[in-house]
């Protein structure tokens, strides 16, 4: 029985660019061997590697509903998005959108990691 998402896999294009990425984001090393690296923060927990194969980058998604199959985004619970927002921004990272309460339910933002990959800070709404 699954019980929990162990980690995100991320294959990057440019492995140390990325590790510093997520750091600015607020994930810390908690272990790192020749094939990659895990990062932490809270309960999540993402590894990246190197990738091996060269070409062009998959097509970027979209923000929204429209994107072909696949997986589309990642989402992370934040305990404050507007204060997050401003303390990653803080850091040099650019923002695809300020937060803003959604019509599901959560306040959210979004930003791209440096291959392009959505992700979403969140917090839920009270109902």
């Amino acid at each position: 029985m699954i019980t929990a998402i162990d980690n995100i896999g991320i294959a990057a294009s440019d492995f140390a660019r990325s590790v510093a990425f997520y750091q600015k984001l607020g994930f810390t090393k908690t272990f790192e061997n020749e094939f990659g690296c895990m990062l932490a923060a809270g309960s999540a927990r993402l590894f990246i590697f190197a990738a091996q194969q060269g070409g062009a980058l998959p097509e970027r998604r979209v923000f929204g509903l429209s994107n072909p199959p696949g997986f589309d985004h990642i989402s992370f619970l934040v305990d404050d998005v507007d204060r997050t927002y401003e303390e990653i921004r803080g850091r040099g990272v650019e923002f695809e959108s300020a937060p803003a309460n959604q019509a599901w339910g959560a306040r959210a933002t979004t930003l791209r990691d440096p291959d392009g990959n959505n992700i979403r800070l969140l917090n839920w709404l009270p109902q």
